[in-house]
């Protein structure tokens, strides 16, 4: 958040909201740091409104997977202008299963996807929730004892997880932004050097392969709006995709920095230079990412 705050201050009057008021950055001002209630909270959808009438908010940015659906189905009804995916791909791609399974519909590369009360894959494999994030109760497991207890001790019962091969390569993680009308205009690749939950160091790549597959899939359900595919890139340079997540990620700030701004794109406001695909942005290449933590005594 703070990184953002930086990078955007410039350009835009920026306010961030969380339901935690005390979890504010020290960066962050006190007056740009808004209280809001949780996302499955009762009030949640008529606070965020009148917030956002009260401050004349012109962009509204969800960055929690439970409040992507609520906030995408008010944007019409209450004329707000909320940077996200539509309804429908948010709905898709928040359901790990459903997702996988529109990646193979389409013919587009994929990792192997059971659910976890319906099948099973060879052994080491991955279980995840089929709805989560930030890697919460995700794991790599090597029998089925392992499998068994990782949903016991998330306290969940199997139709609430999928299985996933286990493949080995290099992990990427792309920002994809998109104008208003659905135009695919930056794909910024970032390898992925350390990842506990989120990314903790990683570095802008202009791999070829991995933008065309992005391309691909961005293809396959045009949409408005800034998201993230997470995906792996084998030896032999196969890429794979295993996780779209609908809303920006936590990377967001590294594609800015590197020359992405999302925020024009999706409001129509480019006055950067392309590169070799006439349609998308220049960024930035090999600018990297290290995140750091520091005591606050006060």
């Amino acid at each position: 958040m703070e990184s953002l705050s930086k990078l955007l201050a410039n350009q835009y009057d920026v306010y961030f909201a969380d339901a935690d008021e005390a979890a504010k950055p020290y960066p962050i001002k006190s007056d740009r740091w808004l209280r809001i209630p949780k996302a499955l909270a009762p009030e949640f959808a008529e606070d965020v409104i009148e917030l956002c009438r009260r401050l004349q908010i012109d962009l509204l940015i969800p960055t929690v997977d439970e409040e992507l659906l609520t906030l995408a189905r008010l944007a019409k009804p209450h004329g707000l202008n909320v940077l996200l995916p539509s309804e429908k791909f948010v709905a898709r791609h928040l359901d790990k299963l459903v997702s996988n399974r529109f990646l193979l519909k389409a013919g587009l590369p994929a990792l192997k996807t059971v659910a976890a009360d319906l099948g099973r894959l060879d052994f080491p494999c991955i279980i995840k929730p089929r709805n989560g994030r930030g890697s919460r109760n995700v794991a790599i497991v090597f029998s089925e004892k392992e499998l068994k207890a990782q949903i016991t001790i998330a306290r969940k019962k199997p139709k609430d997880f999928v299985i996933q091969e286990f493949v080995v390569g290099s992990e990427y993680t792309v920002m994809m932004a998109a104008d208003k009308n659905g135009k695919l205009r930056g794909i910024v690749p970032v390898l992925l050097e350390l990842k506990r939950g989120i990314t903790i160091r990683g570095v802008t790549i202009n791999d070829e392969a991995v933008i065309d597959v992005c391309r691909a899939i961005h293809a396959a359900d045009p949409t408005p709006g800034c998201y993230n595919i997470q995906l792996i890139k084998e030896a032999n340079n196969s890429v794979k995709p295993f996780e779209i997540n609908p809303r920006v990620s936590t990377t967001a700030c590294l594609g800015v920095a590197a020359g992405v701004d999302f925020i024009g794109i999706f409001l129509g406001n480019l006055h950067v230079p392309f590169n070799q695909h006439p349609y998308l942005v220049k960024f930035k290449d090999c600018l990297r990412l290290r995140r750091c933590w520091f005591n606050e005594i006060f």
